[in-house]
């Protein structure tokens, strides 16, 4: 990293933390405004406000449509309190300070089966829209590797944008949902919209004691799902989901896997963060760890397929039964 990244990244922080403690991004949520109105509102600085806006728009965070600004969509979605938003963004980063002193996260997401049934099941629906893009590109790429998807097992599947993306592209094939008994709802919504429900089924329970079938499967897909858990617990789980492959079948992983660079690097970098701080055993687990899981699986032909747009911190691996 140099001197103009350096004081890049110090800028952005300092510009995004004032906008969240004065009320700004919070004003951007309300609905589109001028900046002169925002200033009034807020009793901030008429030449300083629009200098911070300028920077919001840059990063996402808002659009700007003539003289007024408002949240964009994307931003409104993780914003957003109670169904379908995250609920905690705000939340979840003024607590930052304190986990960096003390280390007790906000919340606990990886608790009981219970507790993550209800922590989950208002907000699958949302991440399934935000993962829209990078599901429908990695299910391209895909379906020109793995040519046997007659049967789909996705665990984990919450909204089940991934494994229902590949469905999309893949004539007659069914896709098995595993998930706890409030989330799957959201994966019954997501195949009923997109004409698929008749070709799936769905599993309810918890993942780790959930009866699968062995060798049953010729595709099964483990998405952000590993990271909330402790590595011995991922193993088994890998393991688990390996022995429902057909000979031949493959396992998909996506997580938070992609690095090389320094924007993939930064991504993964803040998400441990903040992983940590809504987890007590979440981590961002190395790549080299996740490919010895595979391989002690009974997997092979490992390989990583990066993905762009929100999941730039992602990636996915492929591997063979």
């Amino acid at each position: 990293m140099n001197s103009t990244q350096t004081m890049e990244i110090l800028g952005v922080s300092a510009i995004v933390s004032a906008a969240l403690e004065s009320g700004l991004i919070e004003a951007l949520l309300e609905g589109p405004a001028t900046a002169e109105a925002l200033a009034s509102k807020l009793s901030l600085d008429p030449r300083a406000t629009p200098l911070a806006l300028d920077v919001l728009v840059t990063l996402g965070f808002a659009e700007r449509k003539g003289d007024t600004f408002a949240a964009t969509s994307a931003f409104t979605f993780i914003a957003t309190k109670g169904p379908g938003g995250s609920g905690m963004l705000f939340s979840l980063w003024r607590h930052a300070p304190a986990f960096l002193r003390k280390g007790e996260p906000f919340v606990r997401m990886d608790a009981t089966p219970a507790e993550r049934d209800a922590a989950y099941k208002n907000v699958v629906a949302g991440l399934g829209r935000m993962f829209e893009g990078p599901a429908k590109e990695l299910a391209a790429r895909v379906c020109e590797r793995v040519a046997r998807r007659d049967t789909i097992l996705d665990v984990g599947c919450g909204s089940g944008i991934w494994s229902l993306s590949i469905a999309e592209k893949t004539p007659g094939a069914r896709v098995t949902g595993l998930d706890l008994p409030a989330v799957l709802a959201a994966f019954e919504e997501k195949a009923r919209s997109l004409g698929l429900m008749e070709r799936c089924s769905t599993i309810s329970g918890d993942m780790h004691a959930a009866a699968i079938p062995s060798k049953a499967f010729d595709l099964a897909v483990i998405a952000n799902v590993l990271r909330l858990e402790q590595p011995s617990q991922a193993a088994s789980l890998v393991r688990k989901v390996a022995a429902s492959l057909r000979e031949g079948g493959a396992l998909l992983i996506i997580d938070a896997l992609a690095g090389g660079t320094y924007e993939k690097e930064l991504g993964r970098g803040v998400y441990a963060f903040h992983l940590a701080m809504r987890s007590q055993g979440g981590r961002v687990h190395p790549p080299d760890e996740v490919r010895a899981w595979l391989r002690d699986a009974g997997l092979s032909s490992i390989e990583t397929i990066d993905l762009d747009g929100p999941a730039s911190g992602h990636a996915a691996m492929l591997a063979r039964h």
